[in-house]
This record gives C-alpha cells, structure tokens and sequence, in this order.
C-alpha cells in the first residue's frame, strides 16, 4: 500500500488545519499523509509543522539543520516524536543539490540523521530526480556525490515534475521512463522509494497534463506489482514557482484515481 496525499500552503488569512481541511473537502477524501516543513529545527513537536498532523495522519517531515545545529536540539525533537506518537519520516535538507556540494551534505547528513534514528525515527534523504539522473561525471550528480552511507539512510524520496515538457504539441516524458535511474539505484541497495512531491501546474495543456499525473499511477502500481510499492506520495497543492493547486476536474480525477488505486 502506498499512502497519497499532499504538500498544502494556506492562502492568504487562512490556518493551515484549514488548508488541510479544505484540500481534504476538494478531493473528497482524508490526507493520510502530508509533506511538511521546518526550517531551522525546533525541539519539539509543538513548535513544528507536525503538530497538525499527530493522531491524524502521517508526516513527510523536512528540517533544514545547519552543522551548527545543537545535537541536544534534534536529540529533544526526536525524542518528543516519539513521546508524542507523531508518525512521521524524517527528511534532513532535502534538495541539497542546489544548496551545498556533495561532500558538505554527507557530513550534515551523518550528523543529523543519528538522533532520530536512535530513537526509531526514520530518516533518509530527498533529491529532485533531475539532480538522479545526471551523469556521475557531474558534480552535482546526487546518486553519486550525495549519497550517504547506507546504513543510515532509511528511504530516498524524489520530487519531480514535468516543468517546460508539457506543450501544445508534446507530452512530458511518463514517470517509468523519467525514474528508471533512481528505481534501480533504491532497488539494488533494498530501500523503500517514496515521491515527496509530484505536480503539474494549472497553466500547461490539461489533456497532456492529466496523461502525466495517471502515468504517475501506472508507474506507482508497476513498481507495487514488482514488490516494490512507494513509500508514500504526495501531491504539491501550491502556486510556489506556478499554480499547482488541483483547480481543473481533470487533475482532481486524476489525483482521485491515484489515492484510490495505491491505497
């Protein structure tokens, strides 16, 4: 089983558990699960974005700790997921590529990730698949310069979208050929895949749009049929960089489908 449900960002004046209600009242069905975000950690799960999800849902949780960070702080938000029974699976910085050279996020990563994971949290890292799919000659390519050692990393997650693919006159590459590379790399090494954030945006073709959002399904459902089920995925109900809030009954249908046929 793959949990679906979403990144929201609340409009202007409105709460986040209102966010979350009224994106659960567009699709008509409850979030399972939501991506969310801290910046700098906090050291508890009050202070954090979780806290609208503990007893309701599970969180794709991000933190953006710093090697300044305080151990004692992840230590103390670690912890406090635990006491406070919030379900969640870490991401430490996710998308370093754009924000840090290889060797610097290994070390943020070795240093980040040991204190929930000792407490049983899990934790793994989120690279756009973009950044997956460059040669191992680049610098930047994440499969290879970003990649730290096995034995801490709990999951990988990707974020991907059909950004300047979808035309008039073109389809965007469907998701089984665009994650050929990241599902070998997690598939040889035995880690669970998740999609932290998929989308398309308002503004391009809606046929061809709604045809990449099912191939996420199909690609979703190939990989469960293989043994391989994703951890989880999330759609990006926002307008940060476009509009990728599910406004057209196309792309609601689709997300529909999806939450109905990998859950």
């Amino acid at each position: 089983m793959t949990l679906v449900g979403a990144a929201v960002t609340p409009l202007s004046g409105q709460t986040w558990a209102a966010a979350i209600s009224a994106f659960e009242t567009l699709t008509k069905r409850p979030v399972p699960i939501r991506r969310c975000y801290d910046g700098v950690p906090p050291s508890s799960v009050s202070a954090s974005q979780l806290r609208y999800d503990v007893g309701v849902r599970r969180s794709i949780y991000s933190i953006k700790p710093t090697m300044s960070t305080p151990l004692s702080t992840l230590r103390a938000l670690a912890t406090d997921i635990i006491a406070k029974g919030a379900l969640c699976d870490v991401i430490i910085y996710h998308e370093p590529v754009d924000n840090m050279s290889g060797d610097a996020f290994i070390s943020l990563y070795r240093r980040s990730a040991p204190p929930f994971r000792a407490v049983g949290v899990k934790v793994g890292v989120c690279f756009t698949n973009y950044s997956c799919n460059l040669p191992y000659s680049d610098a930047r390519s994440a499969l290879r310069n970003y990649w730290p050692d096995q034995g801490v990393v709990d999951f990988i997650a990707i974020d991907e979208y059909p950004i300047g693919e979808i035309t008039s006159t073109a389809d965007a590459a469907p998701m089984d050929a665009r994650t050929r590379r990241v599902c070998q790399f997690a598939d040889a090494r035995g880690i669970p895949l998740g999609l932290a954030e998929y989308g398309v945006d308002s503004n391009w073709d809606v046929t061809k749009s709604d045809r990449w959002m099912r191939s996420v399904t199909d690609w979703s459902r190939a990989r469960a049929g293989l043994g391989h089920p994703l951890r989880w995925a999330a759609y990006f109900h926002s307008n940060v960089g476009g509009n990728y809030r599910l406004t057209h009954p196309e792309h609601l249908d689709a997300y529909g489908d999806t939450a109905q046929l990998l859950t």
